[in-house]
């Protein structure tokens, strides 16, 4: 018998691109089959590929023919003698080029297609009734081939679906029929979202019988009456954000939309890019009308309600015959909520600057009418409200936020404090992780600092932070209080007491805030306090009424990073030529930030300006409520956990690459021209032509004091090491090894998942936190920081255009082109 070869392609799908119809996706299989092959057998060996039901799957078969240059002709196989033709074609006409066969299985209970907005049809063997209902033109017609139905009743007279007893009266002229439009009884609900291509006898509906509507929708079932492709949800594409020019707002009668809502929205939208106004002339829980405000105007739409929330279009008129004389640029649809919902994708991300100044622009570009900036403003509000919540929410969920961190991050301590009324009181938040990182790879400096919180119910965020070997800022604890108090600063204190335990040799930076100066010897009794040198030079220059290029100032910078008491006293003398400004700084306590006056337990870090970290890192985040601010911070740590533990596997180098390894190598270059001499085994002068260095190997020391407040090689140490052949990386301190480095951020951290996700214990749930008792004042928040004492400003330059003021996040600023000639 002869045999012949055919391609089966299955599990793909017709689509329409270019005017051209395509099959697309799939599987394919290859056939071995008899040359006098019938249709049936064929059938049946479809079915076996697809595996599928011959009793329950309709199975089409195609194949396609070029019939010219970029033309095909797609033949269906009915029977027997299209069989024929098909395996003629492969065998004889193209037996190079294989023609697969193309198979689309559908499903014979419910084939439902729209042909078009004024050819819908339906089959409704699923629905207990053999019967289909056809709609061309303004003619309904219906088909049933057994005369009645399962509920004894003959046709469906699908008005009856919808309940109108909440409304008494109608629009005047509302008679059943739209001008050039379709008849409102024209098509049932479900015929909006049903797809079927199928052509069955066409028959009249009759109006002798009334089937009743809860057996018509219990018949249906939930899934075909709300089939997604047919509702047409407003919310899903409104975070996209759309605009005048890319939306294509074509309402059409039998289309559902989730909620009113939605189909509100669309209506907006429509009458945005239509440049006229309508208003609701009816609303109520069952219907919806609206229509154009310029009368006589014929443009309304009507839509009722189908199921539970969705409405349906059940009339519309699409005509204008307004008068443009009274074209304005203002426009009554382009509410607060429409703008928000339009623009809020550029709010998720926290860090985005988007004023109302931006958002009047972008209505006008995008929409073409013009907003006032009060709607911008409440645009705004609405938008972020949207996306974040409120704040009340934010401390209402904030427990159970809290259990969550400390699950998904092992070792994480977190406490909330609240008042007799459950008010919210204080928050206190440390990673494991970071605990834990601090306690293996840190140095025993703690920098601590706090800055204003600007959401809705401000207070104050406390941080502490350490330093790794690399000179990045490593966090470690969080808070949030009402102010910087001494109660509020003895509470966090005492929670990162109990989070890191004792500390040997512990330092504890900050600037000359009294409450921390009163509190922090309670609960470190044994570690030691230094003043930050940037904050020191602000309240100096403020308190001695300083002007901003003073040479006291100079001085003053000059003697605080001074590593001896000779160099210290040089410039120190020139500052007592002003009595007040040195009384001040004696007052403060030269040890507390002068480098000559501090031993070896500092480790060098009084120039840190922690406040200015925190406010550039958390510059946005701080205006959020309490769990986003939280859940912005546990980003940021896994961002920086992240990629510096991908930036210390890289580096090679025995210490961190951008401090230790940095210093060392620039080191070099002056210890090369060092002259060494011996004194004894431990002991050795370093001559360098203008401040000679006595080293000593024993307790790792030189007379220049570099090497024992760093604990890092001075140039006088790795001139001995060249001497005498040392490995030079051995002096330094492990804090700066790029093996510890690494350690630090071995651990991973992990966001909190989505809200949806959580699994919370009862006892936790049953916890109440309410808004702190903070009075809100009016009107409208600070948006940039309140610069401390002293503090100058810094005129930044935009690197986009050039220009002060800005940064390039925020510029609007043309480019001028380059003359390249």
């Amino acid at each position: 018998m002869e045999t012949i070869a055919i391609l089966v392609c299955y599990n793909g799908k017709w689509v329409t691109s270019k005017k051209m119809c395509k099959y697309e996706g799939g599987e394919s299989k290859g056939l071995i089959v008899p040359r006098t092959i019938k249709f049936a057998e064929l059938l049946d060996r479809v079915h076996q590929i697809g595996n599928t039901n011959s009793s329950e799957d309709k199975v089409s078969l195609k194949f396609s023919v070029l019939v010219a240059s970029n033309e095909w002709k797609h033949i269906k196989i009915e029977d027997d003698d299209d069989v024929n033709f098909f395996m003629k074609y492969n065998s004889e006409v193209t037996p190079s080029k294989l023609a697969p066969l193309l198979v689309s299985i559908e499903d014979k209970g419910l084939r439902n297609d729209v042909i078009d907005t004024m050819h819908i049809t339906t089959d409704s063997s699923r629905m207990g009734r053999s019967s289909v209902a056809i709609v061309e033109s303004n003619e309904v017609t219906w088909n049933n081939t057994n005369g009645t139905d399962v509920g004894g009743e003959v046709g469906t007279y699908f008005m009856d679906m919808i309940d109108f007893s909440e409304v008494d009266q109608m629009h005047v002229g509302d008679n059943g029929t739209e001008r050039n439009e379709v008849s409102v009884y024209s098509a049932p609900p479900i015929l909006g979202c049903l797809n079927t291509s199928a052509q069955l006898p066409i028959m009249r509906l009759g109006g002798e019988s009334e089937p009743i509507r809860e057996h018509y929708s219990n018949e249906i079932g939930e899934q075909n009456r709300y089939n997604e492709a047919g509702v047409n949800d407003g919310e899903a594409y409104l975070d996209g954000g759309f605009s005048r020019s890319d939306w294509n707002p074509k309402i059409k009668v039998g289309e559902i939309f989730s909620t009113k809502k939605a189909l509100l929205t669309e209506l907006q939208l429509m009458a945005l890019r239509g440049h006229f106004e309508f208003k609701v002339q009816l609303s109520c829980t069952k219907r919806l009308l609206v229509v154009c405000c310029q009368r006589p105007c014929p443009w309304r739409v009507r839509a009722s309600r189908f199921g539970d929330n969705s409405f349906m279009i059940v009339r519309c008129t699409t005509v204008h015959e307004c008068d443009l004389r009274v074209v304005s640029d203002n426009h009554r649809q382009a509410t607060a909520a429409l703008v928000a919902t339009s623009f809020k994708r550029k709010f998720k991300d926290s860090r985005t600057i988007y004023t109302p100044s931006d958002i009047m622009r972008d209505v006008k570009h995008n929409f073409g009418f013009s907003i006032h900036y009060s709607k911008a403003w409440k645009a705004r509000e609405l938008a972020l409200l949207s996306i974040r919540g409120s704040a009340e929410e934010a401390y209402y969920i904030l427990p159970a936020y809290c259990y969550e961190l400390e699950r998904m991050n092992l070792g994480t301590k977190t406490h909330i404090h609240t008042d007799e009324n459950n008010h919210f009181v204080y928050l206190f938040m440390a990673v494991g992780a970071c605990i834990r990182g601090f306690r293996s790879s840190m140095r025993p400096v703690i920098a601590v600092d706090a800055t204003h919180l600007k959401s809705k119910y401000k207070g104050v965020m406390f941080v502490a932070n350490a330093f790794d070997g690399n000179r990045n800022i490593y966090p470690l604890a969080f808070g949030i209080g009402d102010l910087e108090t001494d109660a509020s600063w003895h509470w966090f204190f005492t929670k990162l007491h109990e989070a890191i335990g004792e500390c040997p040799n512990l330092v504890i930076i900050s600037d000359r805030n009294v409450s921390i100066e009163n509190v922090w010897n309670k609960v470190f009794p044994t570690a030691q306090h230094g003043i930050c040198f940037y904050h020191m030079k602000g309240n100096m220059k403020r308190t001695c009424k300083l002007k901003k290029h003073d040479h006291i100032l100079m001085h003053f910078e000059k003697a605080a990073k001074s590593y001896s008491i000779a160099e210290f006293d040089c410039h120190f003398r020139k500052i007592k030529r002003k009595e007040h400004v040195a009384q001040y700084l004696e007052e403060a306590g030269l040890h507390k930030w002068s480098r000559a006056h501090m031993d070896g337990r500092r480790y060098n870090v009084m120039t840190t300006n922690i406040a200015e970290s925190i406010n550039s890192v958390l510059r946005f985040a701080r205006m959020m409520p309490v769990v986003h601010l939280i859940g912005e911070i546990m980003n940021l740590l896994v961002k920086w956990f992240t990629e510096r533990r991908d930036l210390a596997l890289n580096y090679t180098t025995t210490l961190c690459p951008n401090f230790g390894e940095k210093k060392l190598r620039n080191r070099l270059e002056d210890a090369a021209r060092m002259n060494v001499v011996k004194v004894n085994n431990a002991q050795y002068n370093v001559l360098d032509g203008y401040m000679d260095g006595l080293v000593d190997l024993t307790n790792n020391s030189c007379s220049c004091r570099k090497f024992q407040l760093e604990q890092l090689p001075c140039k006088h140490v790795v001139a001995i090491c060249r001497f005498l052949k040392v490995n030079v990386y051995s002096k330094a301190s492990r804090y700066y090894t790029r093996k510890t480095w690494m350690d630090a951020y071995s651990d991973s951290i992990y966001p909190v998942q989505p809200h949806g996700r959580w699994d919370i214990p009862e006892d936790v749930r049953s916890q109440v936190v309410l808004p702190p008792m903070a009075r809100v004042m009016p009107g409208r928040r600070k948006k940039l920081r309140i610069p401390s004492h002293g503090e100058g400003t810094i005129r930044r330059k935009c690197s986009r255009c050039g220009s002060g003021g800005h940064n390039k996040s925020t510029c609007k600023n043309n480019i001028p082109l380059r003359n390249v000639s």
